[in-house]
């Protein structure tokens, strides 16, 4: 993936890491790649929302990825790992789309697309 966006002029030099609580309290948007992520992430906001003290309408954070593109049809961020060499640029151009109209949002001060 590195070299493939190094490619494209991006320098990718951080690396992911587990949710944590204050993450829901820090962040107005929390982005999942694909259904699963979601999954994972609603069902550690049930884990952890009384005993953190998460506001009830947090979920409403966690959107996919995907959901801000507008060149893509995909729901879901594939994993570039079972696409071949074509498979890492696959997922960058989908990224690409969807951080576009991400920034887009965040910049009209927008946390979901659609809102108003």
């Amino acid at each position: 993936m590195r070299a493939a966006a190094k490619r494209r002029g991006i320098e990718i030099t951080s690396i992911s890491r587990p949710i944590r609580p204050s993450d829901f309290k820090d962040f107005n948007l929390i982005i999942a790649m694909d259904e699963s992520n979601k999954s994972d992430i609603l069902e550690q906001i049930t884990r952890w929302s009384k005993r953190e003290g998460l506001s009830v309408d947090v979920h409403e954070k966690v959107q996919l990825m995907c959901s801000y593109c507008e060149k893509h049809d995909e729901t879901e961020v594939p994993d570039p790992y079972y696409g071949g060499p074509q498979g890492f640029e696959k997922v960058l151009d989908i990224l690409e789309d969807a951080c576009s109209s991400l920034l887009e949002n965040i910049l009209a001060g927008k946390s979901q697309k659609g809102d108003h």
